[in-house]
């Protein structure tokens, strides 16, 4: 049983008793009951789910409901009894009107909200919070009481800068902010271009293509001497191509000069997780790799099964083109061969054989070299979503993190910052005064909502938030990710006991949450989703997950598909981990 002292509001020097097992902290405001009275001036106090064995220093009611405020109190807490009523039970109208406010139904709802939710807050916080509240300038109601909520939950300075951050990350979709400033940002000036690089990753015309897996795959042909990706990108050279021997010979001595500068070969990113870029080392035909780049991102936001319809009709006529090489097609291959270049037209390879195809300003030799050229492209394409594999995704979260600045002050006071990443190329372009400053402000609200939310903390617990643009993806919408953890005596969560749940909007599934619980290197998913062919879809690609787990060290113990109206994409922070998180932590922390 804990001991507390208790004195009215005047406020007397608390007697010295023996150590607590917890400490409230101070200036928290908590609300307590006497349940009857002992002698010596002490009573049974209950507080929540708990009771305690309280000093008395003031008269108090038995049966009566007060509110406290923790004090000084030594090696004791000391819960100082705040003015009331003779007679009437502690309120949350009382409470409203203790903060300096009156009572209504919008501060009567927030405050019930943080009681609800056993969260800790002060008197100072909670008279901010009410003022933050009232004003209707900000966020709309809703968004407001949400957000601030949540910043006393996490116990965050209760400012305005803070609430319009918060509210921007819950009721904002980064991706499509970055979609609306990517089509909205024009190059008025040289300090417009380094954003537009970066919008360009963060917001690609398809899923993303990591140029790092990329140059990996370009010097293994070369040292193979295939010509695959050769001749797929060799239509992207403005002008006249080199030979493959000098494409292969460029490549070479850009390994021998990655490798003769100590660093790791671009064959080992499945060891080191590591590879070359073009800061690094010069790196041959840069241009050109940003432009074929950009034709595979084109290609890979389409269906695979647009591509290969598209590519079944292109090997029939290339067949027919090379058998035939003095014939026309016929129509109904020809009209085949338009009509699948119809869906894929946003992709400029493809647009521009469509076009001239309408025209007829196409004769069969350079049909048949287009039809190859498009070919090795969609190959090319295929290939790169093969080579998709773990470490491919790590690499890439991991750049998308750096990119949009999630670390940016702490890379920014390492010095580690060579290039701005999207936060800082927005602060200068805030600080620069520059026109249409909506977008650009509203990302960075979203930026530093995230960051804010990002970790929390504890002594055995780890709770970490992410968000990320889920253009790079191929998504519509954010990926947004949960992960609770045991931390392991180096700090580090245990990757052997962890739970991470995954809000995903796939283009043709919809709404889904995965939900992955690992114990003992044994993995157990809970696929929740709006429709029911999703487990139709995605049960014949649980043989390759299982794989992949064993090829780590995991074991696939279980998965389980529900059909739920709840299943859905959500920018807000979910209250499933943190109300566990906050549950627990309002009763250790008040007791």
């Amino acid at each position: 049983m804990h001991h507390l002292s208790i004195q009215g509001s005047i406020g007397l020097p608390p007697a010295i008793h023996p150590q607590q097992e917890k400490r409230f902290q101070l200036g928290e405001i908590v609300t307590g009951r006497i349940n009857k009275f002992f002698p010596d001036n002490k009573a049974l106090l209950q507080i929540g789910a708990k009771q305690v064995i309280a000093e008395l220093q003031t008269a108090l009611s038995a049966g009566g409901t007060y509110w406290f405020e923790v004090k000084e109190g030594g090696e004791r807490p000391l819960l100082q009894v705040l003015p009331h009523v003779s007679g009437k039970q502690a309120s949350v109208s009382q409470l409203i009107e203790l903060a300096g406010n009156k009572p209504n139904k919008t501060n009567t709802s927030f405050v019930e909200g943080l009681l609800k939710q056993q969260t800790s807050f002060t008197m100072p916080q909670l008279k901010q919070a009410l003022i933050l509240l009232q004003q209707t300038d900000l966020q709309p109601l809703e968004a407001r009481k949400d957000a601030l909520q949540l910043i006393m939950n996490r116990q965050l300075p209760v400012t305005e800068n803070v609430l319009q951050a918060i509210a921007a990350r819950q009721t904002q979709d980064m991706t499509a902010t970055l979609n609306q400033l990517t089509n909205n940002l024009t190059a008025e000036s040289d300090s417009a271009t380094p954003l537009k690089q970066i919008l360009a990753k963060l917001s690609p015309d398809g899923p993303a293509v990591n140029e790092q897996h990329l140059i990996q795959r370009i010097t293994q042909e070369a040292k193979m001497g295939k010509q695959d990706l050769y001749l797929a990108i060799r239509p992207s050279f403005s002008t006249s191509a080199p030979s493959f021997d000098a494409w292969q010979k460029e490549w070479l001595a850009f390994e021998r000069q990655w490798t003769d500068t100590g660093n790791i070969h671009p064959q080992s990113v499945t060891e080191s997780g590591k590879l070359p870029t073009r800061t690094a080392v010069t790196l041959p035909y840069a241009a050109l790799l940003d432009t074929f780049m950009g034709e595979l991102q084109g290609v890979g936001k389409y269906t695979a099964a647009s591509q290969d319809s598209l590519q079944t009709t292109l090997g029939t006529v290339r067949q027919l083109l090379s058998m035939f090489p003095e014939r026309a097609l016929p129509e109904h291959i020809a009209g085949n061969l338009r009509n699948s270049l119809e869906t894929l037209q946003s992709v400029p390879l493809v647009r521009d054989m469509h076009s001239q195809l309408l025209k007829g300003s196409i004769d069969n030799e350079q049909l048949l070299v287009k039809t190859t050229e498009l070919l090795q492209m969609l190959q090319a394409s295929s290939k790169n979503e093969q080579s998709k594999d773990g470490a491919f995704f790590k690499q890439m979260m991991q750049d998308i993190f750096r990119q949009v600045g999630y670390s940016f002050e702490h890379d920014i006071k390492e010095a580690n910052t060579a290039e701005l990443p999207l936060k800082g190329l927005l602060l200068q372009h805030a600080a620069h005064g520059a026109e249409k400053a909506e977008l650009p402000a509203q990302l960075l609200q979203q930026i530093t909502g995230s960051q804010l939310l990002q970790v929390h903390d504890e002594k055995q617990m780890a709770y970490i938030q992410l968000q990320l643009p889920g253009a790079p993806f191929g998504f519509d919408k954010d990926l947004l990710m949960e992960l609770e953890g045991r931390k392991e005596d180096n700090g580090k969560i245990s990757s052997d006991h962890c739970r991470i749940l995954f809000y995903l909007h796939l283009p043709i599934l919809n709404d889904m949450v995965v939900d992955m619980y690992i114990q003992k290197k044994a993995v157990n998913l809970h696929i929740y989703t709006e429709t029911e062919k999703t487990e139709q879809v995605m049960r014949p690609l649980q043989h390759k997950l299982k794989s992949a787990l064993e090829a780590s060290g995991y074991h696939l113990s279980s998965i389980k598909y529900t059909v739920s109206a709840e299943a859905k994409e959500s920018n807000h922070i979910s209250t499933g981990l943190v109300a566990d998180l906050s549950e627990q932590k309002g009763v250790d922390y008040r007791i």
